[in-house]
């Protein structure tokens, strides 16, 4: 077979300049592929050490761990997908297996509940790196040789894991590292079951776990799904058969015992205000920092999709499947555009980026294993490789330290015992404070306010129990005025707050809102 820009040749021996120029051209991608390793694994250090900080940490993070953390408390004390109340108002986002899988863990060990959750999220953070690998390994050719086909696995996993939402993201009690690691996983089974079929069992098992961890993770199943019907339809047709078998049957229980309220919560009840900044704030800065791995994965998808048009969508499913489901994660990034969204809508995707990105960089691995490639694609190479460098040398990566985290911790000692010590419910934004006082959360400011925004929730009847001082005091991350204030307390609810709890003290960054007397009557429950 002639050699191609992809592909290349073995070198021919001889003497004379061109030998010596092929002999140090080798070396020279050698010591550019150690540097860019060099960097990856800095990186990684920084990410080992921003988990040591978040492990360390006894409250929240990210705004969403308390609510997670409480959610999986009620639904253990089988208290959970209740009917939303004007007080108490929790709502569950996601169906259960994040939150099943984390109580398991802390039961079977002991732990701390929320160290257990980020254990899980970090653990499946590992998982879908190792399984971007396998994919990279499995989509690069046998003939390339191990030192390539490893390579390229290996940069794929830690190009994932220094992406910033990835490092940002992956230690957090949240579900979006668990669902992504079920889905990726499904994916390299739902592979080997093209030889194996029993295994497509496996690949549904895997895909509806990922799904009851999260509703919406549909992309890795679809994706497969769509190239097996293409390649292996029998096998696809079983997997299909058995997934929606499996998800039936998880979907008849949890439907009963919470009379329907489980699809109303995480149907009905997951409603979000549009909200197009976060273009502007949070995806488009990321699109930005992370251009150079974009580019070279762009170069791995058009390496992937000249294979498939070359060799027929038959001899490269995995490519096939990877860029099936880089295409729809891609799409589904404008989910970001909606209130309360971050970077967790970027994990999944930066798995398929990275991924492809190894594949952009086999030309590099390539001529560094020796093998010839056109003077054009080594050119190219060069250049990407000096891209994704640069980039990984500059970008920014803005996460606490174990110092920091320490000095925040013990600000907040005195208000956790300002909580336990409350006769009357408190309202935080960190709700980790609340259950580190001994206390259940009864309300969580976000999502009231976007179901209060849709008329779907009685945020008068609350404000009216707010004007009556049913609580004891609120703690809220900025004021009124500030942008995260406003998103999470509607103006009735705002006004009401400034109206009854005028008074106020601080703890770090929280506002501590008090009122200017006690209450001398309540309509919150009776005996409180």
């Amino acid at each position: 077979m002639s050699s191609s820009p992809i592909h290349g040749s073995r070198p021919r021996e001889g003497g004379g300049a061109g030998h010596d120029l092929g002999r140090i051209t080798p070396l020279a991608f050698r010591l550019g592929l150690a540097a860019l390793t060099a960097i990856l694994f800095w990186r990684v250090t920084q990410f080992a050490a921003y988990v040591h900080t978040v492990f360390a940490y006894p409250y929240q993070i990210d705004y969403g761990e308390g609510i997670v953390w409480q959610q999986m408390r009620n639904m253990l004390a089988g208290v959970g997908y209740t009917p939303l109340q004007t007080f108490p108002a929790i709502v569950y986002h996601y169906p259960p297996v994040y939150h099943m899988t984390t109580a398991a863990l802390a039961g079977a060990t002991g732990m701390d509940q929320l160290v257990a959750g980020r254990l899980v999220s970090l653990l499946a953070t590992l998982v879908t790196a190792l399984c971007a690998g396998l994919i990279v390994r499995r989509i690069l050719p046998p003939r390339d040789g191990a030192f390539v086909r490893a390579g390229g696995a290996i940069i794929a996993g830690l190009l994932f894991l220094t992406c910033y939402p990835v490092m940002d993201w992956a230690p957090l009690m949240r579900v979006d590292m668990l669902t992504g690691a079920f889905g990726i996983a499904g994916m390299i089974v739902a592979l080997r079951a093209i030889e194996r079929p029993a295994l497509i069992h496996v690949a549904a098992l895997l895909f509806t776990l990922s799904i009851y961890t999260k509703q919406i993770s549909f992309a890795a199943p679809l994706a497969t799904f769509i190239v097996l019907l293409l390649v292996a339809r029998p096998v696809a047709l079983r997997g299909i058969a058995s997934g929606l078998a499996m998800a039936v049957a998880a979907l008849i229980p949890l439907v009963w015992l919470t009379h329907g309220q489980f699809l109303t919560h995480i149907l009905s009840y997951n409603v979000n205000r549009l909200a197009p900044e976060i273009l502007v704030h949070v995806l488009l800065p990321q699109l930005r920092h992370h251009a150079a791995l974009i580019l070279v994965a762009a170069l791995g998808a058009a390496a992937c999709w000249r294979w498939i048009k070359r060799d027929g969508l038959g001899a490269h499913p995995a490519a096939a499947m990877l860029l099936a489901f880089a295409v729809l994660k891609t799409v589904l990034l404008l989910g970001m555009l909606k209130s309360g969204s971050s970077f967790n809508y970027m994990v999944e995707w930066f798995s398929a980026m990275a991924a492809l990105a190894a594949i952009g960089l086999r030309p590099v691995l390539q001529r560094a294993a020796g093998v010839a490639v056109r003077p054009t694609v080594m050119a190219s190479a060069s250049v990407t490789l000096l891209a994704l460098m640069f980039q990984l040398w500059m970008m920014a990566v803005d996460l606490p330290n174990i110092d920091q985290a320490r000095r925040a911790a013990a600000s907040h000692v005195a208000l956790v015992q300002r909580i336990a010590a409350a006769r009357r419910p408190v309202i935080s934004d960190d709700m980790t404070f609340i259950i580190r006082a001994g206390k259940a959360v009864e309300y969580e400011p976000a999502i009231t306010a976007e179901l209060g925004a849709a008329g779907i929730w009685d945020q008068q009847g609350f404000a009216r129990m707010v004007r009556a001082r049913c609580f004891a005091f609120f703690v809220t991350y900025g004021d009124v005025g500030s942008i995260m204030f406003e998103k999470r307390y509607n103006p009735p609810i705002a006004r009401a707050i400034a109206e009854a709890y005028p008074k106020r003290d601080y703890s770090g960054k929280f506002v501590i809102h008090l009122p200017a007397h006690p209450p001398t009557d309540c309509p919150l429950r009776p005996g409180v």
